[in-house]
Formats: structure tokens, C-alpha cells, sequence
């Protein structure tokens, strides 16, 4: 009888533990998972974030996404990439990306000198490899 009852109360421990993991898991990957743009390192998508994804990802809301679409990044060929790359680059350094007309209404969008040296960098390594 003892074993029978510590048996059941053993199922709910373990079906509790099961149901947090769950929980957990879920919770850590929502809204926040990076379907589609997992190859790009997770402190230059910290950049993109704020000042690119409202535009030029699948939610973006402010407007089409024009040239590049960071939720399909995955998908882009390595030559799609390197051309990319090569205009992400230009566009930042030259501060015409994020707009200023944007950056008036959206502050957090911002990118600093730092930030921008981290995209420079990672689209320096998207070159092609002869």
C-alpha cells in the first residue's frame, strides 16, 4: 500500500518537473527565437535588433523590408551574403542606415560608434574566401 501511494506522488513530482522544464523552455525561445537568422552572432543580432528589425525582418512594421530581410538570413546563398554584407556595411558607416528620419521617432534605434565598428566587422567576415 505504502509502495503503491509513493509510486503516485512519485508520478506528480516528476510530472511537475516535467511540466516546469516546459515551461521554461518555451518561455526562452517565443517571440525571441531566431528562426531564419541563427548564423549571425548573437552580439551583432543585439545591434540589428533595435535599429534594423523594425524594417527589414518579417515583423517589421514600419515599412517593407526592402534590400534585406534578417529573418530570412539563413536562406540567403553565401554570394547573397557577401553582397549584402557588402551594403549593410556602406549604409552604416555612412549613417544612412538606421534613417535619421527614423532615429527622430525611434531614439533606442541608435547605433554607436562601437556598434558600428561590430556590424563593420561581422560584414567584413561575410567576404567571400577566394
Amino acid at each position: 500500500m505504502k509502495t503503491n501511494k509513493m509510486l503516485g506522488v512519485g508520478r506528480i513530482v516528476m510530472a511537475s518537473i516535467a511540466t516546469v522544464f516546459t515551461a521554461f523552455t518555451a518561455f526562452g525561445q517565443g517571440a525571441s527565437a531566431r528562426e531564419g537568422n541563427a548564423s549571425i552572432p548573437e552580439e551583432v543580432f543585439k545591434v540589428l535588433k533595435p535599429a534594423c528589425l523594425s524594417c527589414h525582418s518579417n515583423e517589421g512594421k514600419d515599412k517593407p523590408k526592402a534590400a534585406v530581410n534578417f529573418s530570412t538570413w539563413d536562406q540567403y546563398t553565401s554570394m547573397e551574403k557577401t553582397m549584402l554584407a557588402a551594403s549593410i556595411k556602406e549604409e552604416v558607416a555612412e549613417k544612412k542606415m538606421p534613417p535619421k528620419r527614423y532615429l527622430e521617432t525611434h531614439p533606442e534605434a541608435a547605433i554607436s560608434e562601437d556598434q558600428l565598428n561590430l556590424i563593420v566587422k561581422w560584414c567584413d567576415s561575410l567576404k567571400a574566401k577566394p
